[in-house]
């Protein structure tokens, strides 16, 4: 079969090739994100498209699609937030994604931000870089062992981060409208959450519902010098209230590699070469905020399994007229 991949990164190419030596498949790699424009670089012929951006997929591109024959597109990551899925119905364009690529990946990177957060590292290097070596030396921190965590989210990713919090000591509570069942994982009210953590972690789908679930009021209910990880959608916190908690001190720090307006910045950067955005300069440059670039996933085991998994939902569709992971629209 003829398939295409768009917005391809360098890391991900040598899997792609592999996976289609493998499996007899041809495979078209593209570097460029998939838009009205770029779908003309799929050849005729081409049965599916497995697809990795953070700019939208849009009813238009959908039905652009349709028309040519294309009829399904495979995410090679989990979140929807950034596809049309209305225009994607109505133009008859099934889509599929990878809901679990690697969670050990993003908890342990959420777990760097807090230990990076909690030594006060930021701070450190910024005292270096201006070589003031014994400034440097006055940041006493914190112990993840002595420290209750609150984990916001406890699928595959949040039990993942809770198994290393426990090894760390700490007191590990959670929230989750869903708890797992059969698990020892400590449930608590999200306000009670809020209440008792020296360390808050968000893993949490980017839902319509959860947009600002950390919110000014939420802030309000923590304790003073808390510490608040999130790796999962930027919409979970609002980012204006984080700043004013940074800025009266009720937040010690913030890790965010995933950030409010996160789209909106790389669109910016695609057509103008940068983010033109004062909130991320202003949240740049506080030693006590650590920013990342949605990498929090960015392991090899990561990648291989997001386009191997992504290809195989394409095979399904067109060989089995369904794929494992296909999204009910």
């Amino acid at each position: 079969m003829k398939l295409a991949s768009f917005g391809t990164r360098v890391d991900e190419k040598p899997f792609l090739e592999a996976w289609a030596k493998r499996t007899g498949n041809e495979m078209q790699i593209f570097t460029e994100t998939l838009n009205e424009d770029t779908l003309k670089l799929a050849a005729d012929g081409t049965q599916g498209i497995t697809g990795l951006q953070t700019v939208p997929y849009s009813a238009k591109l959908f039905q652009m699609m349709a028309d040519r024959g294309i009829n399904f597109l495979s995410i090679r990551n989990v979140g929807l937030d950034n596809i049309d899925l209305e225009g994607a119905k109505a133009a008859g364009v099934r889509i599929s994604n990878v809901p679990a690529y690697s969670p050990s990946a993003i908890a342990e990177f959420a777990v760097t931000l807090v230990m990076h957060l909690c030594r006060n590292l930021g701070q450190v290097e910024q005292h270096l870089q201006n070589n003031d070596y014994n400034g440097a030396m006055h940041y006493m921190g914190r112990e993840v062992g002595h420290s209750t965590v609150g984990v916001i989210g406890t699928g595959r990713i949040g039990r993942a981060a809770i198994q290393i919090f426990n090894g760390f000591g700490a007191k590990v509570i959670a929230y989750d409208p869903f708890p797992a069942k059969n698990s020892d994982i400590d449930y608590v009210t999200l306000d009670e959450l809020l209440a008792q953590s020296d360390i808050i972690d968000l893993h949490v789908p980017g839902l319509p519902q959860n947009t600002h679930m950390i919110n000014a009021d939420s802030f309000a209910k923590m304790k003073d010098g808390v510490i608040i990880v999130n790796t999962a959608r930027g919409n979970l916190i609002d980012t204006k209230a984080l700043l004013d908690a940074l800025h009266s001190g009720k937040v010690a720090g913030a890790g965010i590699d995933t950030f409010e307006y996160e789209q909106q910045d790389l669109l910016n950067l695609e057509q103008h070469g940068n983010f033109n955005d004062p909130v991320w300069d202003e949240m740049l440059n506080m030693p006590n905020v650590v920013l990342s670039p949605h990498i929090a996933y960015f392991t090899a085991t990561a990648v291989k399994n997001m386009c191997e998994f992504s290809l195989n939902n394409l095979t399904g569709f067109i060989n089995d007229g369904k794929a494992e992971n296909e999204v009910n629209i």
